[in-house]
C-alpha cells in the first residue's frame, strides 16, 4: 500500500483498532482447470460499494474502460460464478488445483464477494490486517487521473483464526486463500511482494492445495 492508501484505510477503522498491514486486491484473471471453480463472483452477490460518491468523469473513464476492456472493478464478470459445494468434489478440486472451492456462503466464497465490489466509481478493495482482525475496507480513486477520493467504507470483516493457509496460484501476482471450513479461493493481489513479506509462509503454485 502506498501511505496515501493507508492513510486512508487506517481513518476508516474502528476506534482504537491497530492496522498492521493490507493489500490490495480484485477479481482473479484465473480460469478454473476442472468443470467448476470459478472465482468470478455473481454480480447479483457482489456488495454496492461507495454509493453516490461518483465525481465528473467517471462515466466516461468507466465507458473508456470498457471499450478497451480494461479491468475494473464495475465491469460485470465475464464468467458465472459457479457454487461448489460437495464435499464429496473437494479431493478433485485439490487435484485439479481449481481456484475456487466451497460455494458462495462458505468463508472463501463470502471472502471473494468482499474482494469484488461493485461502484460507479473507482475504488480500491483493500483487506486491512489488524489487531481484531481482517477487514475490507473500500477507498474511492480516479480511474484515469489516480488519486485518491475522498470517501472511505468499511465491508466485510473476517476473524484472523479463519485464514489457514495461502498459496501463489498462476498466473503471477494470483493468491489463493485457504480458510478453517475447508473452502479457498482467488484474487488476484497486485505487487504481491509486498504480501508475501507479511505472508511468508505462503505455499508455491507447485505445493499442492492442503
Amino acid at each position: 500500500m502506498t501511505p496515501e492508501l493507508e492513510k486512508k484505510v487506517f481513518s476508516a477503522l474502528p476506534p482504537g483498532e491497530k492496522l498492521l498491514t493490507g493489500f490490495e486486491v480484485s477479481r482473479s484473471l484465473a480460469f478454473s482447470r476442472g468443470r467448476g471453480g470459478s472465482s468470478s463472483a455473481p454480480d447479483s452477490r457482489r456488495p454496492k460499494v461507495l454509493v453516490g460518491q461518483e465525481k465528473d468523469g467517471d462515466g466516461w473513464t468507466r465507458f473508456i474502460s470498457r471499450v478497451f476492456r480494461v479491468f475494473t472493478t464495475d465491469v460485470p464478470a465475464q464468467q458465472r460464478g459457479v457454487s461448489v459445494e460437495g464435499p464429496s468434489l473437494r479431493g478433485e478440486r485439490q487435484k485439479n488445483k481449481d481456484s475456487f472451492f466451497g460455494g458462495w456462503d462458505s468463508l472463501a466464497g463470502q471472502f471473494l464477494i468482499a474482494g469484488q465490489p461493485q461502484s460507479k466509481t473507482g475504488v480500491a478493495a483493500v483487506v486491512a490486517v489488524t489487531d481484531v482482525c481482517m477487514r475490507f475496507v473500500y477507498v474511492q480513486y480516479r480511474r484515469v487521473l489516480g488519486g485518491l477520493g475522498e470517501a472511505v467504507e468499511l465491508g466485510a470483516s473476517f476473524p484472523h483464526d479463519a485464514l489457514v493457509w495461502t498459496r501463489r496460484h498462476e498466473p503471477k501476482n494470483e493468491i489463493q486463500f485457504g480458510f478453517s471450513d475447508g473452502s479457498w479461493g482467488t484474487l488476484f493481489v497486485p505487487g504481491d511482494g509486498e504480501f508475501m513479506k507479511h505472508f511468508p509462509g505462503t505455499l508455491g503454485h507447485k505445493d499442492p492445495i492442503p
